[in-house]
């Protein structure tokens, strides 16, 4: 009895770490508070639809984890974008890169931070989109790095969805120096017109 609740302890641990799908990198260990109007990301991983993600959303961390001296960067990807013609390997899209968010004076329930910023860009924010026609839901993960003040990214690099493919996070971070993000979460969307 005394193994098989240390499993369960293990297992609890575990899915508690899990903020960023199986196998991405850059992993994240902090759950980042990603809130679509009424809709809130609570579980990573969860099923959404089109529509309630369409709008870009409100990002949240525990009080214990933002402080009011810093500013952030929210990167949001889509991991399945379907191959390319000739491919079997799927894609990654920068669906959004938002500079400039700090702490706010507001708070959501449970008592997270309620982070705001007045840019739109660099990589302003796209709704997930997945194609009818494809077989699987996407995964649409969230991500918040601390921003240096030497982040070389402008609009003009991210102007159309085809400089968006094919998207490196880690080569992005590795260059401007974000180091690990501070927080994460993702979501399913599927595309599909009889998914649940």
């Amino acid at each position: 009895m005394h193994f098989s609740k240390g499993l369960v302890v293990a297992a609890a641990v575990g899915v508690a770490q899990a903020q960023t799908p199986k196998g991405f990198t850059p992993a994240a260990t902090a759950q980042l508070d990603v809130i679509y109007n009424s809709t809130k990301v609570s579980t990573p991983g969860e099923l959404l639809s089109k529509a309630a993600t369409a709008s870009q959303p409100q990002l949240a961390l525990p009080s214990s984890a933002v402080s009011s001296n810093e500013t952030y960067v929210f990167v949001m990807l889509d991991l399945d974008v379907p191959p390319a013609s000739g491919n079997t390997t799927r894609r990654v899209l920068l669906h959004a890169m938002n500079t400039g968010f700090k702490a706010s004076k507001q708070s959501v329930a449970g008592g997270a931070v309620l982070l705001a910023s007045s840019d739109k860009g660099p990589a302003m924010y796209i709704g997930p989109s997945p194609p009818a026609s494809d077989t699987m839901a996407h995964r649409y993960t969230q991500l918040l790095f601390k921003q240096p003040a030497t982040l070389k990214a402008s609009a003009s690099d991210f102007a159309n969805t085809q400089a968006r493919i094919g998207f490196d996070i880690e080569g992005f971070a590795k260059e401007n120096g974000l180091g690990e993000p501070l927080a994460g979460n993702f979501f399913t969307v599927d595309g599909r017109a009889d998914a649940a």
